[in-house]
């Protein structure tokens, strides 16, 4: 192992800008950087790479993209590995904490069925709640929908708006209105939220580090 981590530092320090083709077996699979080309080819998929940042000597980042994805493999020398993450989109609960918006919108979209089942909810309001739900899901990923600190929602195309507290009548049963069936949506988005794990970045770890089992430098 210590020998190939040394021939991994002496490849790309040496001057990862200036070489041909670098060929790195991992524990899953061949990843082949062609600085010729400007392209890192791994698992069937060759990307075009972006940039290069030298994070310390022994620390590589090298950002790709393929269409519309975008990566970012990070070789550590240091440790004898490679780890590839995913650029994600976030959505952020402002002052408080930033969420994986792609995997935030679906399950939004997945579990609405759940929500109108626990909270009773019957008749037309489902289809009103719906109505909304998808109003305001699809604002959070186009981002007209905005998290504010204390939990609440504000919607910056001003076609949304809510009280913020449920109109009863004299008995004290929730009315069927539309300023209700928001406040349920907000409900059921911001515990949504709450369940969620937080993001600290906007790059997202693939899987587990590779290991670099061998590694060879092609003119």
């Amino acid at each position: 192992m210590k020998r190939i981590l040394i021939l991994c530092m002496l490849i790309i320090t040496s001057s990862i800008l200036h070489a041909t083709v670098y060929v790195f077996t991992t524990n899953d699979g061949v990843l082949k950087l062609n600085d010729q080309m400007n392209t890192i080819s791994f698992k069937g998929m060759e990307y075009n790479i972006l940039d290069y940042k030298e994070n310390s000597p022994e620390i590589n980042s090298v950002f790709c993209e393929y269409s519309n994805l975008k990566k970012m493999f990070l070789f550590d020398f240091s440790k004898g590995n490679i780890t590839e993450y995913n650029y994600i989109e976030t959505f952020e609960w402002k002052d408080v904490a930033f969420y994986n918006k792609a995997k935030l919108v679906s399950g939004l979209y997945r579990n609405i069925d759940v929500y109108i089942y626990n909270n009773n909810i019957r008749g037309d309001n489902i289809s009103s709640f719906k109505q909304y739900a998808n109003i305001m899901i699809e604002g959070i990923k186009n981002g007209t929908i905005i998290m504010n600190g204390n939990g609440t929602f504000t919607d910056t195309t001003g076609k949304l708006s809510s009280s913020g507290t449920f109109e009863r009548n004299w008995l004290g049963k929730k009315k069927n209105t539309s300023n209700n069936i928001l406040n349920l949506v907000a409900d059921y988005i911001f515990g949504y939220i709450k369940g969620m794990p937080t993001c600290n970045s906007n790059w997202e770890q693939v899987e587990n580090p590779y290991m670099i089992l061998k590694a060879d430098k092609l003119n």
